[in-house]
């Protein structure tokens, strides 16, 4: 990987575990509804700028739902019930599992044999967090919810897979639209239009950063990047670089946000780490012990 391209890694994975702190700032002015409505707002001018991918319509609305409305929907709902933002990172990344048990189920694709034992780690990592949420203050549905956006990713995945190759950046910004929809929809079903402008009107400058960043830097930049990256290099060289996220995210919220997690916590981050290290490396680390 040449010195720009280390450079971008660097960057979006930054940005990527930064996200869930500014996601706690902007649920400290904005309601989960309408902090999603604004984020996809202001991605909608995306559309005017990028081509429209060659998918059908209704594949288009069925990943915009599960991997940005359903995915941020219930992350933010998360977030507001008091979930620690660093937790959250790491939880979210049982994406990658919930995508293999999908994959299996629906598409009939072959399990590895380090699958198994990655899934089996990373159930024992989340029944400890669950364990230290339940010892703490935090609410267990907030656990719950984090784990509804994880599979919502999920299925959003499956979803690429249905669609097949296409540009990533079109994808998600012409996606976006049905996730924009959604959260309008929901936000005028929960608050009114007059609330919902209250909210937005009220937005401090520091509310408008947070959702700018949430649209542009870990949206657009982060998804532009990452595809970026995939396409010159090996999926297996650039898939580890998201074990960071969470590591990331749980140094920030420490540092800035004040957050602390148990024993119990502690446990489970360092068991589902060890689960997501099994599953991206397992297999070359099962290949180099046979050609030795």
């Amino acid at each position: 990987m040449d010195g720009r391209d280390a450079l971008i890694a660097g960057l979006v994975v930054t940005a990527w575990g930064v996200n869930f702190a500014v996601m706690k700032a902007g649920l400290a002015e904005l309601s989960p509804a309408v902090l999603g409505l604004l984020r996809f707002s202001l991605l909608l001018p995306a559309v005017c700028l990028l081509p429209r991918p060659a998918v059908r319509w209704y594949w288009l609305a069925l990943y915009g739902l599960c991997i940005s409305f359903g995915q941020f929907g219930m992350m933010f709902t998360a977030l507001s019930w008091g979930m620690p933002s660093g937790l959250a990172a790491l939880l979210l990344q049982s994406q990658v599992f919930f995508t293999v048990i999908l994959a299996v189920v629906w598409l009939r694709e072959p399990v590895a044999g380090h699958h198994l034992p990655a899934m089996l780690l990373a159930a024992a990592g989340l029944l400890l967090a669950g364990i230290g949420q339940y010892r703490g203050a935090v609410p267990l549905a907030a656990l719950w919810a984090v784990l509804a956006a994880a599979m919502s990713w999920a299925l959003g995945n499956l979803t690429v897979k249905f669609i097949g190759r296409v540009n990533p950046l079109s994808l998600v910004a012409w996606g976006n639209i049905s996730s924009w929809a959604a959260f309008l929809l929901l936000s005028l079903w929960l608050y009114g239009a007059g609330e919902v402008g209250r909210q937005i009107a009220d937005l401090s400058a520091g509310g408008w950063l947070a959702a700018a960043f949430l649209a542009y830097v870990s949206g657009l930049f982060g998804y532009g990047g990452w595809g970026r990256l995939l396409a010159r290099y090996p999926a297996s060289l650039v898939t580890p670089l998201a074990l960071l996220v969470p590591v990331i995210a749980l140094l920030v919220s420490a540092l800035v946000l004040g957050e602390r997690l148990n024993g119990w916590q502690w446990g489970g981050v360092a068991v589902v780490m060890a689960a997501l290290l099994v599953q991206v490396s397992g297999g070359r680390l099962r290949v180099r012990g046979r050609e030795k």
